[in-house]
This record gives C-alpha cells, sequence and structure tokens, in this order.
C-alpha cells in the first residue's frame, strides 16, 4: 500500500503544477493568434439556439468559459501531447513527455483556420501528458484547450489501481480534477483483444463514475472495437457500469463505436435510445477510410439522433480530419443545420456542466 500511495504521489506531481499560473499569457497568446482564426463554423441558419443549465462552464485548462460563448468546431477527443504507444504502454507512469509542442502548435493553428475552436486532449498521466505542454499550446494558439484525466486501462495502469479501493480511487480522481483543471474524465478504456473487463477496469469505470457524481465532469470512453471475437453489446456493457454506480448516460460519451466492423447501427442507436452520447471519433478524413462511418451515421441520423452524436478523429496530427468528414457528410445529404448541431452544439452540451464544491 505504502508503494502504491507513492505512485499516487508521483501521479499528483505531474499535475500538480497546473494551477501555477494556470492564466499567464493567455490573452497575449490568444491575442497574437487571432489574426489566424476564421469565422467560426455555422450552417445556413447561423448558430443554433440552445440552452444550459444555470452556472454550467466549460472548463479548459486556463480558465472556465460560459458554454453559450463557444460558436465553432469542437473535437471531443484527440491527442495533442503524450508519449502512449504499443511499445511503451507497459511502463507504469512515464515522465511527462518532452516532445516538441511547435509542430502541434502549428497543426492546430492551421485546423483553426477551418473553424476548430476547442480541442479536448484525451491523455492522462499513464499515458505520460506533459499538461504544461498542453497550457503552451493553448496560449500560443488561441484554441480553447480541455485537458481530461483518469486512468486509460490495464497495460497503463499505475499499481495503485489494484492496491486501493474504488472509493479512494474516486476521492483521488476527485482531488486531481481540482487540482489540474480537468474539464472531463477520459479516454477511459478496456484493453485491446478481451471479450470483458478486467477486474481493475471495471473498478476503474466505477471510481471515475463515482467522482463524476462528486463533480459533475463529463465522461468519454475508449471502446475496444476491432477483433472479431470483441461482443457488440461491449459499448452497453460499458454503459451498465457507469449506470450501476448511479451516473446518468447523458453524462457518459462512448467512444469508438465507428470501430465495429461494417455500417450495422444496432449498438449506437441502442446506446442513444438509453440517452448516451455516440463518439464516431476514429474519423480519417478519407473518403474509402470513412465510407462505412459515412454511412453508419446517416442510419443514426435517420433513426432521430442528432443530437447524441459526436465527432472526432482520436489523432496526434491533422485535426481537420472531421472537417473532411463533414463535407462527406454532406454529399450524403446531411443538412448544414444539421452539420452545426454535430460539430458544434452537441460538444459544447455534452462537455458543459454545473461544478460542485467537493
Amino acid at each position: 500500500m505504502k508503494d502504491s500511495l507513492s505512485v499516487r504521489w508521483n501521479r499528483r506531481q505531474v499535475i500538480g503544477l497546473l494551477g501555477v499560473g494556470a492564466g499567464i499569457g493567455f490573452f497575449s497568446g490568444a491575442a497574437r493568434a487571432s489574426s489566424l482564426l476564421a469565422a467560426p463554423f455555422q450552417g445556413s441558419s447561423g448558430a443554433s439556439t440552445v440552452t444550459f443549465p444555470t452556472g454550467a462552464v466549460i472548463r479548459t485548462i486556463l480558465k472556465d468559459i460560459p458554454p453559450g460563448s463557444i460558436n465553432g468546431r469542437i473535437l471531443f477527443h484527440e491527442h495533442l501531447n503524450g508519449e502512449y504507444n504499443r511499445e511503451s504502454r507497459q511502463l507504469k507512469l512515464p515522465p511527462p513527455s518532452q516532445a516538441d509542442t511547435a509542430p502541434v502548435i502549428e497543426d492546430v493553428r492551421d485546423a483553426m483556420k477551418g473553424g476548430v475552436v476547442l480541442i479536448v486532449d484525451g491523455g492522462h498521466p499513464d499515458m505520460g501528458t506533459n499538461y504544461d505542454a498542453l497550457r503552451k499550446i493553448s496560449q500560443a494558439s488561441g484554441l480553447h484547450v480541455v485537458c481530461s484525466g483518469g486512468y486509460y486501462i490495464q497495460n497503463t495502469y499505475p499499481q495503485e489501481v489494484t492496491d486501493l479501493s474504488e472509493d479512494r480511487l474516486a476521492d483521488s480522481l476527485v482531488t486531481e480534477a481540482a487540482n489540474g483543471r480537468y474539464g472531463a474524465y477520459g479516454e477511459i478504456g478496456d484493453n485491446p483483444n478481451e471479450i470483458d473487463f478486467t477486474p481493475d477496469e471495471k473498478k476503474v469505470y466505477r471510481a471515475v463514475g463515482k467522482a463524476h457524481l462528486k463533480n459533475n465532469l463529463p465522461i468519454f470512453t475508449h471502446n475496444n472495437y476491432g477483433p472479431e471475437n470483441i461482443p457488440r453489446d461491449i459499448a452497453l456493457k460499458q454503459l451498465d457500469v457507469y449506470e450501476s454506480v448511479g451516473v446518468k448516460p447523458s453524462a457518459v460519451a462512448i467512444g469508438h463505436t465507428d470501430s465495429l466492423p461494417g455500417s450495422n447501427a444496432d449498438m449506437i442507436k441502442a446506446l442513444a435510445k438509453r440517452g448516451a452520447w455516440v463518439g464516431i471519433d476514429r474519423i480519417r478524413g478519407e473518403e474509402k477510410g470513412d465510407e462505412n462511418r459515412v454511412k453508419l451515421v446517416m442510419q443514426f441520423l435517420e433513426a432521430g439522433y442528432v443530437n447524441q452524436l459526436l465527432l472526432s478523429s482520436d489523432t496526434r496530427r491533422d485535426f481537420r480530419k472531421v472537417e473532411r468528414f463533414a463535407t462527406q457528410l454532406k454529399a450524403a445529404g446531411v443538412k448544414d443545420a444539421d452539420l452545426q448541431t454535430i460539430q458544434v452544439d452537441n460538444p459544447r452540451r455534452f462537455l458543459a456542466f454545473v461544478p460542485k464544491r467537493a
């Protein structure tokens, strides 16, 4: 137990400096970047009228902002920073990434020309995310950056996940979120090539759910689709675990639902029927690569679930993939007003929460 608490301290050190000077340089950085901003993306009828609960905010790494003040494309699951890869994922709590932020800032500025105004980074300490780098990216570009936290999958867990109770994990995640200015918990996932969650993964889901009940932060997941032996209803099982501790489906976005082979929309319609957000978040930005995704989205929209769809690409570079995908959707018959709902209104509704005092 002593070792696990020591690991937790190291984890807190990763984010402990986030509160120091969080706002320093933001306004000057945003001013330098203002000339790069294109007009916000709008549908044919302009911005939609969307209401938010009284006191709701979107928590960026620099400041809380009113959700109604955002009118531009939002990418709910990308990776601006981090050292996670298939070779290193066995490492526990790698040191924060020292990767050069300059290329990312360049890519972000390019995406902003296409109307992107906010990106959610899906990394956390066990993936080597450098939160100071995220702050620098936001300051230098003027982009709103929402950082997230939690634990990724069994292969990246520190020993504390096994050693601590889910209640202690939940309390620790609440503390981390406050210190690190998390705007969400995510991406929370399960190991590849497994037909069910490990006991630790189920514990993490429940701990994240309990942390959400204490601070209202939204949750987005990594859904393990791909291999043929993965059951089609694994996403529904993720939602089952969160609901088992009292989380409302409307607070959860199930990610990677587009990685299930084929274009059968049965599972995503089942998720939406229960009230969850559906993440189509492995978009490739290529006509051939996204052929099944377009079919999947069209079935989903035809079923009447336009208000529960989220788009992203889960990438570290080329943040204009979703923009190109939207062009494909428009060619398939999706109206501008619906694209506004999907790219602007839905993600700000998902990210908006009313903070609770710990």
